[in-house]
């Protein structure tokens, strides 16, 4: 059911003589876009800083080079954060082999296998709850759109950035279109000169009201219109 979280506890092995402790938050429809997070915690922090200013997403992420920064700043950790949930858009959450790659490039060497291991429980769960293997193939639409983010923490070592965003889900075989607003804190550790994502954390809104003048679209309209529409990113130079 969509906004529901179901929390799957784990306790990884003791590592270096430190416990990992794993969150993985199973979902609903699909990673991100409802709003169902996998959300790992692993060696966290245990300490944040004061809050700074929730700013626009947008300037800092899209107007971020991809190419990583020979050194370490606050707009870098934005925008990879930022881009950690975007790349799980489209269909690569539906392909086991595209999002091993995706998890593999954007998480830190000691969180890799644990979020891989995540993420590949997830991507099952979600190809069976949008009807992936449907015959024929439904529409499936999954994006994710950042709209503003708060650094928690910063240093030339480790960032948290609290990402503000709202996701779209539908599946023409078993979930309707519909809106997920949620608030990502997303870890990062600075390796091999570029940020790398250690855990997600995820949790529901700020949701702002609809108009109760608003007119939705009929489903059927929404899975022709949205496909039309082309992602940003794809756009980037």
């Amino acid at each position: 059911m969509p906004g529901r979280d179901v929390s799957i506890r784990a306790v990884a092995a003791s590592k270096s003589g430190r416990t990992k402790y794993v969150l993985i938050a199973a979902a609903a429809s699909a990673v991100f876009a409802l709003g169902i997070a996998i959300g790992s915690r692993i060696a966290a922090p245990s300490t944040t800083s004061a809050l700074l200013p929730a700013k626009t997403a947008g300037s800092a992420a899209a107007s971020s080079p991809k190419r990583p920064k020979t050194a370490p700043t606050p707009t870098g950790a934005v925008a990879a954060a930022a881009r950690s949930i975007t790349a799980f858009d489209g269909d690569v959450l539906l392909s086991p082999e595209r999002l091993r790659a995706v998890v593999g490039r954007i998480a830190s060497n000691e969180s890799r296998p644990e979020l891989v291991a995540a993420f590949s429980e997830a991507s099952e769960q979600t190809r069976a709850k949008l009807g992936a293997a449907t015959v024929p193939r439904p529409v499936i639409v999954l994006r994710s759109v950042p709209i503003g983010y708060r650094i928690e923490r910063f240093s030339k070592t480790e960032a948290t950035v609290a990402v503000w965003y709202v996701g779209i889900v539908g599946s023409g075989a078993s979930v309707q279109p519909q809106q997920s607003w949620r608030t990502q804190i997303v870890n990062l550790v600075w390796e091999h000169r570029t940020w790398k994502v250690r855990s997600f954390a995820s949790s529901p809104g700020p949701t702002p009201p609809l108009p109760t003048t608003e007119t939705t679209a009929p489903p059927g309209d929404l899975f022709t219109s949205i496909p039309r529409f082309e992602e940003f990113r794809h756009a980037e130079p």
